[in-house]
């Protein structure tokens, strides 16, 4: 009997296929590894520099991403990661301070980048991951140049369900605001004609 995450994980191979040939999918088949992570309150589930030696996609659930900082010790979300999308780190190994923590229980398909190396070569792969990374960056960076209530335009557009799987303090923290003045961007984007 096949479970859920099972059928996922099979529909993101075949989506990969896309991308990759027939004899580069029988490398990837056999590479592969599926993790499930619960939610625990305050967990981090890894370290992002644990993830500099893995091509990983989120296959259910939602991630947050976040940092902590020095000064204060409060924790700064930086993003959230939502099922079907690519778990992407930024940086190198030795500078990496982001942390993750499940929101809902995950399932995270892995891959090795020596294996996603092997394969890339040969495929469109590599620009696939390389585009998907650089529309990440850009969403980040074009918020941090936004007003707080035209970041949460932006952000409601991008992820449509967010709210149902996110808190609101994460949001709020995302946005750079606490989680009143979320709450009134919120109240007057209702009222508002």
């Amino acid at each position: 009997m096949h479970s859920k995450n099972d059928f996922n994980i099979e529909n993101y191979i075949k989506a990969l296929s896309t991308y990759i040939p027939a004899s580069s999918m029988v490398k990837l088949k056999k590479a592969y590894k599926a993790f499930t992570f619960t939610k625990h309150p305050k967990s981090t589930i890894l370290e992002n520099r644990q993830l500099n030696d893995s091509f990983c996609i989120l296959i259910c659930g939602t991630i947050r991403h976040y940092t902590i900082d020095s000064n204060t010790a409060e924790e700064q979300t930086l993003r959230f990661t939502l099922s079907g999308n690519l778990l992407c780190q930024y940086g190198t190994a030795t500078e990496a301070t982001e942390y993750l923590s499940c929101l809902s229980e995950c399932t995270i398909l892995s891959v090795s980048n020596t294996i996603l190396a092997e394969i890339g070569e040969e495929t469109n792969l590599r620009i696939y991951c390389q585009n998907i990374i650089k529309e990440n960056l850009e969403l980040e960076v074009a918020l941090l140049r936004m007003p707080p209530e035209k970041r949460y335009i932006k952000l409601c557009k991008q992820y449509q369900n967010i709210f149902l799987t996110v808190p609101l303090k994460y949001i709020a923290s995302f946005l750079g605001i606490t989680p009143q003045a979320l709450c009134r961007i919120r109240k007057r984007l209702l009222i508002t004609p």
